[in-house]
């Protein structure tokens, strides 16, 4: 839950930050009878989702409380069960049974029945714990709570993600279930298909957060307020420090590196203040930006998020992940690594799919389209499509050995594949050798 133990403390939106995503969701939550049923918010890793869940959830509890149903924190990997899909429909009918006295009876009354139904399957227990409940009580509330869902991609697996999904839009849609649903998550391609293409689809209203607002601003004020808060802690350090500190261009550089992403700006903040008693925050600042094996620990807890994420596909595909990694550093089309990386098309699609939440996907127009079709033949040549990385501080991650490990992408050596295969292509190309027509095929 939003106040949970396991998760002290929590990240919530600084102060004058994501204030038109909130501003957005707010008025969705207390307006009484809103379009949708359902907010998806969703963003890149790292870009903030946590933190606007929890402001809500607090925003709620402290302003809105009639108004709050529950809410489950998902991550992955965590030993108190919170990446459990099981657990999430028992711990919100709790929820449920505290805040509204109506249901207590009668949630208490159906456990009394059948206290093994928090081990039943999900469906069963939404519907024994949430649905028949809600529906049985006579007198409850006009206006619909509001459940908070955050982390939905780190929830057990796609399957059990998908299933949420539809129990949710099954009950709303044909049972008109009275509450409404705020879910956070990364844009995974299964939970994206969901929502732009399942029944869910209609019910929904997405939040885009690489849409909405200004991330940068945020960033840089973000930054700025918490540095300030750094030097009032090393008052005795920082006395003597020339202030704004660290300097305006120091902050700039910063919030060009965060790309938009709030947990690169908190990993400095961290790093640069909090990483013990006593740290001395110049010297803090000084490995930051100073390029060195010393800079890399700053950011390890990037690391880690980077890597879970790369952990997910198979070792099978690892060296197509691997030759798609460094064409895109290498700034390569999706068709330039098919033909030039000789990377199959449907390997492509499955890694870029896998690594949705880290990169961006986008149609480009191409000059040399006659260039390619000697390549596709008679399949034509298909819409040529860039790709570029939401975090700079990912494509650091991978051209570091020490930081990456076996995702470490060598791009010298990639780079080196592919001009070798230009020369050789073209080389038949020109030749009119036999060996052209199997790139044809």
């Amino acid at each position: 839950m939003f106040d949970s133990s396991a998760r002290h403390p929590p990240g919530k939106c600084h102060p004058g930050t994501r204030e038109k995503a909130l501003k957005i969701i707010t008025d969705w939550i207390i307006d009484p009878a809103p379009e949708h049923s359902v907010i998806w918010l969703y963003g890149p890793a790292g870009s903030g989702k946590s933190a606007i869940a929890q402001s809500i959830a607090e925003l709620l509890w402290q302003a809105y409380q009639s108004q709050y149903g529950g809410s489950f924190f998902f991550a992955a990997g965590d030993n108190m069960g919170r990446g459990d899909g099981n657990k999430l429909f028992s711990t919100l009918a709790y929820q449920l049974a505290v805040q509204f006295p109506a249901l207590l009876p009668v949630i208490n009354d159906t456990l009394f029945k059948d206290p093994m139904l928090p081990t039943r399957s999900m469906e069963i227990q939404i519907k024994a714990l949430i649905v028949d409940p809600l529906l049985q009580v006579s007198n409850w509330s006009a206006h619909t709570p509001t459940i908070i869902i955050d982390g939905l991609d780190e929830c057990a697996n796609s399957t059990t993600q998908k299933n949420i999904l539809s129990l949710i839009s099954y009950y709303i849609r044909h049972h008109n279930l009275p509450l409404r649903f705020l879910i956070a998550s990364r844009p995974e391609y299964w939970i994206r298909d969901a929502f732009e293409v399942a029944t869910i689809h209609d019910l929904t209203l997405p939040i885009s957060l690489n849409e909405v607002g200004d991330a940068d601003g945020d960033i840089e004020r973000y930054l700025v307020a918490e540095f300030a808060e750094i030097c009032n802690k090393y008052s005795l350090i920082m006395c003597s420090v020339v202030q704004p500190w660290p300097p305006t261009r120091i902050v700039k550089r910063f919030v060009e590196e965060s790309s938009g992403q709030f947990i690169y700006a908190s990993t400095i903040v961290k790093f640069v203040g909090y990483s013990s008693d006593f740290c001395d925050p110049r010297e803090q600042l000084q490995i930051l930006t100073t390029a060195g094996p010393h800079r890399a620990t700053a950011f390890s807890t990037l690391d880690s998020l980077y890597a879970a994420i790369l952990s997910r596909i198979p070792d099978t595909h690892r060296v197509a992940l691997n030759l798609v990694l460094g064409g895109i550093i290498l700034d390569l089309t999706v068709q330039t690594i098919e033909i030039f990386l000789e990377v199959d098309a449907g390997m492509i699609a499955i890694n870029l799919a896998a690594l949705n939440s880290l990169i961006e996907v986008q149609p480009v127009e191409f000059e040399a389209e006659e260039v390619l079709e000697v390549f596709y033949g008679p399949r034509g040549c298909p819409d040529e499509t860039n790709i570029r990385f939401c975090h700079l501080s990912f494509r650091e991650f991978l051209q570091d050995q020490a930081r990456s490990g076996q995702y470490f992408v060598d791009v010298a050596e990639i780079s080196h594949l592919f001009l070798f295969t230009i020369f050789n292509l073209f080389g038949d190309a020109l030749e009119q050798k036999p060996e052209v027509e199997q790139h044809k095929t």
